[in-house]
């Protein structure tokens, strides 16, 4: 009988990077198990751009369905309440715990199974030094997308004489998409454009603080994002708390480099020298460090680009986490 493994997470009527990463991991192990996606919302309100089939979809009704399964929980709010079914119903069910984010709060309401696999050093750390979890089995595994930007040309710079900074993030408090207008307007070069994709709790209030500015523009949710990515010259964020940004991914995997701070695994997806600008978290020297990419040369930033792309072919492709993912699963 084949293996089966479930896979869940929170939220997924909304479109997220962790809910990309189950569903990605979903779709590229399903033919060698036999995997279903069990969640706690109704199918018809999964965010359509999952796609996923409702053939492969179990809503969350019965905890003795868990039993005797390989359960994959993407979210910590959700492996909590997974750990607490098993002990109460003592189930047999083998949990793997992806950690996506780091974390400095509610450790004393978090739970953890033996397995969990981190998705950047600095959530390792996270789980080491935060939460004390050096008894458990911890891996490595770098998030992978699928291959989109192969055959690209070395991009060019500056076209028409406009720089443009894609900020790829849903738009909430941590993502400080309102705290950078607020604190760059009318500090920018007139060269320089910062596109806002994504919507989010704060997103009409990003929409009036970017209204009649000449530096920022909020795009609001981009079905097609990479298409966007391929047109932009960085990417950045500059937020207070991440775990591996797929958005930084997407586009080194196009071959841009990146303006980001040092936060959960951004620098190790840029790296500073190589395919980055590492952003210092003080305020008042931000806008001189996003200025200064009006003075980078043509050759520098195809040099940058390429590093990109290459960082991206070494660490991030989706075929190494897919390999990874069915070595731990088969190790179980």
């Amino acid at each position: 009988m084949a293996l089966e493994i479930l896979s869940t997470t929170s939220d997924l009527n909304e479109y997220g990077g962790a809910q990309k990463v189950l569903l990605d991991l979903h779709n590229g192990i399903k033919g060698k198990y036999n995997c279903k996606i069990l969640g706690f919302t109704p199918f018809e309100q999964l965010h359509p751009k999952y796609r996923i089939e409702k053939c492969e979809y179990v809503k969350f009704t019965n905890p003795f369905y868990l039993n005797n399964k390989v359960l994959i929980v993407h979210a910590r709010n959700i492996m909590a309440l997974i750990m607490v079914i098993k002990w109460v119903f003592f189930l047999n069910t083998r949990i793997i715990y992806v950690a996506h984010n780091v974390y400095s709060t509610h450790r004393r309401f978090s739970f953890f199974p033996n397995d969990i696999v981190s998705i950047s050093k600095k959530v390792t750390e996270n789980l080491l030094g935060y939460f004390n979890l050096k008894n458990r089995k911890i891996t490595l595994i770098y998030n992978g997308i699928i291959d989109e930007g192969t055959n690209q040309e070395v991009p060019s710079f500056k076209k028409n004489r406009k720089i443009k900074i894609l900020y790829s993030a849903r738009v909430i408090d941590v993502k400080r998409q309102l705290m950078i207008v607020d604190c760059l307007k009318g500090k920018l070069h007139e060269d320089i454009e910062i596109l806002f994709a994504g919507k989010g709790p704060d997103y009409t209030q990003l929409e009036e603080k970017c209204n009649n500015t000449t530096n920022f523009k909020a795009l609001g949710f981009v079905e097609n994002v990479n298409n966007l990515v391929k047109e932009v010259d960085f990417l950045m964020l500059f937020s207070t708390q991440e775990g591996l940004p797929i958005s930084l991914i997407e586009g080194i995997m196009l071959g841009k480099p990146l303006l980001v701070n040092d936060v959960g695994g951004n620098l190790e997806i840029g790296v500073p020298g190589l395919n980055c600008i590492e952003l210092t978290e003080n305020w008042d020297t931000l806008a001189n460090q996003i200025n200064s990419i009006v003075n980078l040369s043509q050759l520098d930033y195809q040099q940058m680009s390429r590093n990109s792309r290459q960082h991206y072919e070494k660490m991030f492709t989706y075929d190494v986490m897919i390999e990874n993912y069915t070595r731990l699963i088969n190790s179980l």
